[in-house]
Order: C-alpha cells, then structure tokens, then sequence
C-alpha cells in the first residue's frame, strides 16, 4: 500500500511540500521510501529504529517533496504515528531512544499527527487524532485506485479549529502555544496536570463538578448509569463479554481456563464536603462464564470509588475526579481511587487482567459517558432518554447525539473540547457519519466509527493537509466576543490554578 500526501489544499504562502515532513515512529513496521530506486527501509521493531547501530525513538523526517518525487511503500505496520510538521523539524526527530515530540515544548515545531496499522490485505486501521493536542487540519482515505473506499477529516480549516478549541480554556497560556501571533498548537484536557518551565499547571479546562453536583441532586443514592459491555438481551458471558483465562491458583472457577466475563455497574455521586468535590462510586457485579458454555459464577459487591476535586490541595490529585474524567485513565497516578470487594476475583483471573477487562473499562464507559453529556441525559431517543440506555447501547447509537446534542442546556455538561473536534470531524466508514471523525477523547472509538480500515483491493492511504486558513490568535477583545459568541465555545474555563513543582 502506497502511502501519499496532498498539500494541494493548504493554501499558506509560506509552506509547501518542499519544507514540510513526515516523521514516524511507533512499534513495528517495513516501509520503504524510493522503492523502485535507491531504496531505504523505515523498519520499527519493539517500539525503537536503528540508524548506524544506534536506537532511536523516530524515524528520519521526510519531505512531502521528496515522498511525492520517490514513493513510500507501507508493507507492514503496527501501531504507526506519522507526524506532520510544518516549516521545521525542531522537536520533532528525536534523537534518544524511545522519544517523541512533546506538545508541551515551546520550541517543538506545529505539527500533526495519523495513526496507522497495516498487515496487507483487508487487515489494519488508521485514524486521525486531535486527543493530545491540535496542530493542523487533515484528511486520511484509503483508495482502490482513483476510488475512495473510505475517509475521516476535519471539516474546519486549520485556523478556525485553533480559535475553536482555544476558546474552550479561554484562550489560557497553559493550553494555548503561539508564536508571533500565530497560533503553534493547543494541547487538550487529557494531557494535564503539566510541568512546564518548572511550574506545574492544573488542568485549564472546566470542571465537571456541576454536572456531578447535577446527577447528585437528580439521582440520590440511585443508580445513574447502566454500565455493561453485554449487549441488550445477551446471556451472560454472551456478546460483549470479555475472554480472560483463568489463573493456576483460582478458586471459584476453574484454574487455567477461559472465562467470558460481563459486568454490570451503576454509579452513584457523592456531593463532596470539606472542601472536596463530588465523589464517584461504581457498584456492581461481574460473570464470569465458561466460554464453552457451563454455569456461571458472579462476584458481587464490587466497588470503585474515584474522589473528588479539592483544589486547594497542593497535591497531584488535587483535581482527581477532572484528571479522572479527561485522561480516561483509572490507574493514573494523577487519579485518587478506591477498590473494595475484589479479592476474590483478582485471585482467580489475576489483578492486571480484571483491572484491564473490567474495571478500567466500566469507569471508562462512565466517563466517556460524561464527556459525551450522555450521563442523565434527557434526549428522547425514541427508545428511552439517552440517560436510561446502558452504556453499550450508547455506542451502538453512533456519534450523532454526543455533547451539545445529549445536553442542549447544560454547556457545562460535556467536554467542550470534545464537542468542538466530534462536531467538526466526519468520515465514511461503509456509511456516511456528521460527527465524530476525529479522535477528540481517548475512547472515542467506542463508536466504532473513527477507525477506517483497508481491504484487498486497496492501494493507496492518502492524507491530505487541509487548509490552514488565518493562523492569527484573537486579540483578547475578540476572544471574548468569540466565547460570548461562537457555538463551538459554550462555556468559560475556571481560572487555571498553578503550584510551583515540587
């Protein structure tokens, strides 16, 4: 599969194919850049490139020039990150073992990023993501031939998504890189607390704690999420759960056997005090069923307690459940939580693969949910308000009525930098979807729409950079009128708190 780049549409005086690259890394591949001439392999192996007996963490940086004059050959790729950078390569080829270009460094070059896997034939995937930070408007298809089978872009030029997304932390230096006036990036909610210049930030983005305070107030000590992987109707063990073998030393099950394993949460809010914002618990159960049929044994009175903000705390976790919600990340050590009744189902299939099954994922779906304005949500979908659905119908719904759409009132009630990449980003993945092309939130591919995959007859990956518009940063004036204003910003940050770092 050829791998091709289109900067017909860019439309910036001063770039070009001529000072613009491509930088790779990731796990494993085979490409080859000059194929049918003085041929040169890009090969990842375990996350590291060797260059003259050397590891590093990237690749070379290619121009789009010279790619457009020699050709790059995709053989084999496994979890593959191409950087787009724009005018220099400064902090972007790095020349240590496992580095990559840090979006928190203000002399690392504007660039952009696609994600790709590519194992021949009608296996792998590739998206476009806008989670960490925002660089540049593009566009990712896979051609059979001249023939599009599939694509996912931006919708917005460069520009107009930089004032869009700055607008949701009011336009705050913590988040907002610029140079001579000129937007360089802007990194999103999930990439804080962040140390720059030996202080360390808090995250700039809004906080949930209305929402939270929301569901506290509507749902009491009732459940307010149905979270599941089982699909509506399924038996235990059946679609949607997950396969997990069985340790040697288990006890309520089998040793050494394979389990389809389902869980069941509700969550409950906690109105903080002391200072504390609203906590979080999840309460459920898991199954755990033999995956060739047999009794099913259920572990009850399982719990998950993620504690609130407290920001007049100094320490990492001072904005613990905000860090929670944005990172999607339940082990983070940013992340204040507590795990009751799990002994015994850690015993029988290992701490590490229940943490990956189960927990993280059912607090994952909540708080995707949340950045979705999913959680509580009164939307009449025709087969119930969106907030009594389970979470796995919520992803087999689509994109459609994620952020602004689940909580047309509530602007506080969803993740506004979310709301701004999934509006949008669209995309054709054997179906035309509006919202949602674009990576704007870690587990945005719950949806099952974002990710576009080849097939046998494909020929070419294309990633075409977009327009980049007028690059200027607003006058604060201007950003006002654009917050007050602009339907991509329906809120006003909180002030950004900073500590010096410890």
């Amino acid at each position: 599969m050829n791998l091709t780049f289109d900067v017909s549409q860019l439309g910036n005086p001063d770039l070009n194919a001529s000072n613009v690259w491509v930088t790779f890394a990731g796990n494993s591949s085979t490409m080859v850049y000059n194929p049918n001439g003085a041929s040169e392999t890009i090969n990842f192996s375990n996350n590291l490139i060797n260059y003259g007996g050397t590891n590093y963490g990237t690749s070379k940086s290619y121009l789009l020039s010279d790619i457009a004059t020699n050709g790059l050959r995709i053989d084999v790729a496994q979890s593959i990150t191409g950087f787009i950078s724009y005018g220099s390569t400064t902090g972007i080829t790095q020349k240590n073992s496992g580095t990559q270009p840090d979006p928190l460094s203000q002399t690392t070059a504007r660039y952009s990023n696609f994600e790709f896997t590519y194992t021949g034939g009608n296996t792998g995937g590739a998206n476009l993501t806008n989670i960490t930070q925002f660089g540049g408007s593009l566009r990712m298809d896979f051609l059979a031939g001249s023939t599009t089978q599939s694509y996912v872009r931006n919708k917005l030029n460069t520009g107009d998504t930089f004032r869009a997304l700055a607008a949701t932390s009011n336009n705050q230096t913590a988040s907002t890189f610029s140079n001579s006036g000129n937007f360089v990036r802007v990194i999103g909610p999930n990439k804080f607390p962040a140390s720059m210049n030996g202080v360390t930030y808090q995250n700039p983005y809004h906080s949930f704690e209305p929402y939270l305070q929301n569901l506290t107030n509507t749902y009491g000590s009732n459940a307010s999420s149905n979270l599941t992987n089982l699909a509506p109707g399924a038996s235990p063990g059946g679609t949607g759960a997950t396969g997990v073998s069985s340790t040697s030393n288990a006890t309520a099950v089998n040793p050494n056997a394979t389990y389809n394993l389902d869980y069941h949460f509700g969550s409950v809010t906690t109105a903080g005090t002391g200072g504390n914002g609203t906590s979080l618990v999840l309460s459920g159960y898991v199954n755990a069923t033999p995956t060739g049929g047999g009794t099913t044994t259920v572990y009850n009175n399982l719990s998950i307690t993620i504690y609130g903000d407290n920001p007049s705390s100094s320490g990492d976790t001072a904005l613990s459940m905000t860090n929670f919600l944005y990172q999607q990340n339940l082990a983070s050590a940013n992340v204040a939580a507590q795990f009751s009744g799990w002994d015994a189902i850690n015993n029988d299939f290992g701490a590490a693969n229940v943490s990956a099954a189960v927990q993280q994922k059912a607090a994952n779906d909540f708080s995707q949910g949340i950045l979705d304005g999913f959680v509580g949500s009164t939307y009449n979908t025709g087969n119930g308000t969106l907030g009594s659905l389970s979470s796995k119908e919520w992803w087999s719904m689509g994109t459609t009525l994620t952020g602004s759409v689940a909580q047309p009132t509530n602007s506080d009630f969803y993740s506004a930098w979310a709301n701004v990449v999934n509006g949008n980003s669209d995309g054709d993945n054997g179906g035309y979807f509006s919202r949602g092309g674009v990576y704007g939130s870690p587990y945005d591919d719950r949806f099952n729409l974002n990710t576009i995959s080849p097939n046998a007859s494909t020929t070419e990956m294309r990633i075409t950079l977009l327009a980049d518009g007028t690059l200027a940063v607003p006058e604060p004036s201007s950003m006002l009128l654009l917050l007050l204003g602009s339907p991509a910003a329906f809120w006003i940050a909180r002030r950004q708190k900073t500590r010096a770092k410890k």
